[in-house]
């Protein structure tokens, strides 16, 4: 086969290879998270996470913290939007995922504040998190550092945006 043929070859496969790693999704047990992500902060400000967390189990989950190395302190948040007036609230006693359901973090709702970075979150980098689960489960993920939603299809949710 010649080098170009190769070269050719190469092109078409790899993403193949390649997209399922990039597109950082995890499973532990019955807990899938999706597609984890945040956007470029700078240390000393605040950061957001946002992901799919599945519940793909025969049982209840419940997740009920979050910790990140990367941030003084990390909680659950939801945002919501009544009367006109936008507001955001930490999310106590956990979220519960029923089997079978699944919940997005997603701008505009549910999301996963990361307080006070400890150090920049660059664009292409990712950013260390733990999942606590009831029972004490944990799952460690890393956050990927983009500009917006990774593509795995549509997200209804990707256009919208919210400060903190």
């Amino acid at each position: 086969m010649n080098r170009f043929a190769l070269a050719a070859l190469a092109a078409v496969a790899l993403p193949a290879f390649v997209a399922p790693a990039l597109a950082g999704d995890y499973r532990a047990g019955g807990i899938e998270v999706r597609r984890p992500w945040t956007r470029p902060a700078q240390a000393g400000m605040n950061g957001v996470g946002y992901l799919t967390l599945a519940n793909v189990g025969a049982k209840p989950v419940k997740l009920v913290a979050v910790e990140s190395p990367a941030a003084k302190s990390a909680t659950i948040h939801q945002s919501s939007m009544a009367g006109g007036v936008s507001s955001m609230r930490p999310v106590t006693g956990g979220l519960t995922i029923a089997p079978g359901a699944s919940v997005v973090f997603a701008p505009g709702g549910y999301h996963l504040m990361l307080m006070g970075l400890t150090k920049a979150q660059a664009l292409g980098g990712k950013v260390p998190l733990t999942l606590v689960f009831d029972g004490g489960r944990k799952l460690r993920i890393d956050l990927s550092v983009e500009t917006g939603a990774p593509k795995a299809g549509a997200d209804p949710m990707a256009g919208m945006h919210m400060d903190h």
